[in-house]
């Protein structure tokens, strides 16, 4: 081991008693040489070797015992020099023995012997010279006296090295314990880490073999067990991995990131991954303040486990009310410092809890009521995260007041765009009707009013308030609002009227999680936990159907449509809608493509997928625009992504897209999408047939969507994507399940390979057709896949490919069965 602290202590205040001792002994030399008219050349040297000696003290130049040499040589020049200039011999012992005791601290046990041997050696000469002059009785009071310097000398020598060489024993005692204690520390920390991949492997089988039986027909006396095991299982996976996390912190080997990441996708994930807080009956409130840059440097990863520790933190000591993260920013000159704040409605801790609090396995008082269980690691971890980013945690609490968690980390900012805008906020008049009725705690209130506010203020959106059902009246009577924010609370005491207003304006039910009413026609749900993100995307967003658009259909005939994607499905599911609007659609299976067929064909629109492999939606757009700009072409591209946070839609308008359209492809959003783009002159309206089909049509004698439902595709949802055509339906579902063992074997080979990039294109294919055909859960795992590929999480992508792998391809053997294709190529 190297030097202790206790070792590097004790040189540093050896070093320091030496400098000080001989900085004042050196004062007295020269005030001694003036008064007493020693010798005068005495003094430009005793000035000369003090400055040298400081000089060399605070450049801190040579190791530790250089330095203490150079002031040991210096201070018994000075000690020898007093000692032949004093008339008195017995001044000098006094600070023989000084001199001994401040070199035994620096365990130089040669020095000590030079002093005292050079003292003694002075006082000798003294006397030689004294008695040569004729100075010196050598009467016996002379001797004894002589006698006992030379003794006092002697003896402090004796005893200064006996201390010194007792306490640097002991101190080299310690180092071994200390040694053997990191050893041991560092075995400890092996075995957790060799324990916890151990653990791993039959977990991961557990939650996976949970996760089956879950989807398929178990008795329902069962299902229960099932859904028991499956969360046990995920409990036991976070908590191995919160030790796989500390055993880094604690070994010093945890390594960041540096990556460009979107702020809101952090918080969207965030929101996706706590789910589960709807078991605590509690709220979270995630207050994202718009301002934020839309683009970071640094390890969105660690980030999210920051939020996700502190988030659960508060829900496990929190018995009534919710948590509230708020996210905002400090400008530095080195970017941003992002500040993650967590407050919570708990139980708070005292003073000396908050002092224990980032000691391992350390729970606040863990007798008292808690909602969850835990190890103790959570803020241990979150600090040494934060550290590990050059980040700091700063922690506020009280009894029964809750408690304030704020981590700082300095970030690099690559877009200082805000995160979160409304493009069309000139053209916005929101409403908000709510009060949260249903939120019992008065601070959840305030967090939920501040959230709001901080959005309104930081996106400059026009927003009236009111807090009674005549308020609301006056102000659509006096006001045109385009979007109205209605609570779910006021919602059921106002139904009536608030549906009849969705036919006038955009209605936004901010939704509380144990509502189960009926939504009226046209009313958008907003589903808590719920960012400002999403309340930008609803207010950029259109719910209400014209009444033209009630009456007729809206008809594009003979424009030219050029649709790029490289999912095949996705390419069907888009032909087929663009085909029902009497357009001519061509499709392309990558930019390449796309960008010969332009060269060959003019073509009125282009819908362009964003990720693709070998060349991204993006620089397809601009090449193509480019071959255009040469041939004096005009061509309108929108985007077609699932990517439908604010920042994406700006930065896809920035890039020099016309529009943006999310998939899966609404048809009212596709609409106002081709009114934007197209003239009026290419769009024409036929009134809509009051015929609904052939009502002779024998009965189906059996579902035979059964199996699909039970693994858990919501029907109704792929239908209402193909608008309710069942033989389009069945068309995207052979299209989705065909050429079954070439899709499975590219997923698991780019897995196998650890081809992060292939892996992500992939998923991010598979999360956008699994939502066309209604298939949700899926979707929503591809994402979460695709988002660790994005960031290299591949221990997360590791715990979780399987399971997802065997889901895919469980899905795809259904469709094959439903649709009677049998080809596994």
């Amino acid at each position: 081991m190297k030097d202790s602290g206790i070792d590097k202590e004790m040189h540093f205040l050896s070093h320091l008693v030496t400098i000080i001792t001989m900085t004042v002994f050196s004062g007295v030399l020269i005030l001694l040489d003036i008064i007493l008219d020693w010798e005068k050349w005495m003094i430009p040297v005793i000035i000369a070797g003090l400055l040298l000696c400081l000089s060399v003290h605070i450049s801190g130049k040579g190791s530790g015992r250089t330095r203490i040499y150079c002031y040991a040589v210096f201070l018994i020049f000075e000690t020898f020099y007093y000692a032949v200039s004093i008339n008195t011999l017995y001044d000098s012992t006094a600070l023989i023995v000084i001199m001994v005791f401040i070199f035994s601290m620096s365990g130089e046990r040669f020095l000590v012997a030079v002093t005292t041997c050079g003292g003694l050696a002075g006082m000798i000469l003294h006397l030689l010279i004294a008695g040569g002059e004729g100075k010196l009785k050598l009467d016996a009071s002379n001797i004894v006296r002589s006698a006992w310097q030379f003794l006092l000398i002697v003896l402090g020598a004796v005893l200064a090295d006996r201390m010194s060489s007792a306490w640097f024993n002991t101190e080299k005692q310690y180092r071994h314990r200390i040694d053997d204690i990191l050893e041991e520390n560092e075995r400890a920390n092996n075995f957790l880490a060799n324990v916890s991949h151990e653990i791993r492997t039959p977990v991961n089988a557990v939650m996976g073999l949970a996760s089956i039986m879950e989807k398929e027909d178990v008795p329902e006396r069962f299902r229960g067990n099932v859904s028991a095991i499956a969360e046990a299982g995920h409990r036991v996976a976070d908590q191995v991995g919160d030790i796989m996390d500390y055993t880094e912190i604690d070994m010093k080997k945890l390594a960041v990131s540096r990556e460009r990441y979107t702020i809101n996708s952090v918080v969207g994930d965030i929101i996706t991954q706590l789910r589960f807080t709807e078991d605590y009956g509690l709220d979270l409130v995630v207050d994202l303040s718009p301002d934020v840059p839309a683009e970071l440097i640094g390890d969105c990863g660690k980030i999210k486990k920051i939020l996700r520790h502190l988030i659960t933190n508060g829900f496990k000591f929190t018995r009534s009310g919710g948590v509230r993260v708020r996210i905002c920013t400090k400008k530095r000159d080195y970017g941003i410092n992002l500040i993650l704040e967590v407050t919570d409605t708990g139980i708070g801790m005292s003073g000396s809890e908050i002092e224990h609090i980032y000691e391992k396995f350390y729970q606040a008082d863990s007798g008292r009521s808690r909602t969850a269980g835990g190890l103790g690691l959570g803020i241990p971890i979150v600090n040494g995260l934060a550290r590990a980013m050059d980040g700091f945690v700063h922690i506020e609490s009280a009894p029964e007041e809750g408690t304030v968690v704020r981590v700082s980390i300095p970030q690099e900012i690559s877009d200082g765009s805000p995160c979160i805008t409304v493009a069309n906020r000139d053209s916005v008049l929101a409403a908000g009707f709510f009060g949260f009725l249903t939120t019992k705690e008065p601070r959840v209130k305030e967090f939920y009013m501040e959230m709001i506010t901080n959005f309104v203020t930081k996106t400059d959106v026009s927003f009236r308030r009111v807090s009674s059902l005549g308020e609301l009246e006056r102000l659509v009577v006096n006001s045109s609002i385009t979007h109205l924010f209605v609570g779910t609370g006021e919602y059921i005491e106002n139904k009536d009227y608030i549906d009849l207003l969705a036919a006038e304006m955009n209605v936004v039910l901010i939704e509380d999680r144990d509502f189960r009413g009926e939504v009226g026609e046209n009313i958008a749900v907003l589903r808590k936990p719920f960012s400002g993100a999403q309340l930008a995307n609803y207010l950029e967003m259109t719910y209400v159907s014209s009444p033209k658009a009630e009456k007729e259909r809206m008809f594009c005939p003979d424009i030219r449509v050029l649709a790029v994607d490289d999912e095949p499905m996705n390419l069907h599911v888009a032909k087929g809608i663009f085909e029902t609007y009497c357009m001519r659609v061509s499709t392309a299976l990558s930019g390449a493509e796309a960008i010969e067929m332009c060269m060959a064909d003019d073509f009125d629109i282009i819908f362009m997928d964003h990720m693709m492999p070998e060349m991204d939606g993006v620089e397809t757009a601009k090449r193509i625009r480019q071959s255009a700009g040469r041939l004096g072409r005009d061509i309108c591209i929108v985007a077609l992504t699932a990517n439908v946070s604010s920042s994406a839609k700006d930065m896809f308008l920035s890039e020099g897209f016309d529009a943006f359209l999310p998939k899966p492809i609404d048809l009212m959003e596709l609409d106002r999408v081709l009114k934007r783009v197209l003239p009026r002159s290419a769009i024409v309206y036929d009134p809509l047939s009051a015929d609904s089909g052939d009502d002779t049509e024998p009965p189906v004698p059996a579902d035979p969507y059964r199996a699909l439902r039970e693994f858990g595709v919501d029907i109704g949802e792929g239908m209402g994507y193909c608008q309710n055509d069942e033989g389009f339906y069945r068309e995207i579902l052979a299209e989705f399940a065909d050429r079954r063992e070439e899709k499975l074997g590219k997923l698991n080979g780019y897995f196998a390979d650890k081809a992060l990039k292939d892996y992500a294109i992939r998923v991010h294919s598979i999360k956008s057709t699994a939502k066309t055909i209604g298939a949700d859960a899926l979707s929503e795992s591809a994402k979460r896949l695709e988002a660790a590929a994005k960031s290299g999480d591949e221990r997360f992508i590791a715990e979780n490919h399987e399971a997802f792998a065997k889901d895919y391809g469980r899905l795809l053997q259904l469709i094959n069965e439903l649709t009677g294709d049998s080809k596994e190529a």
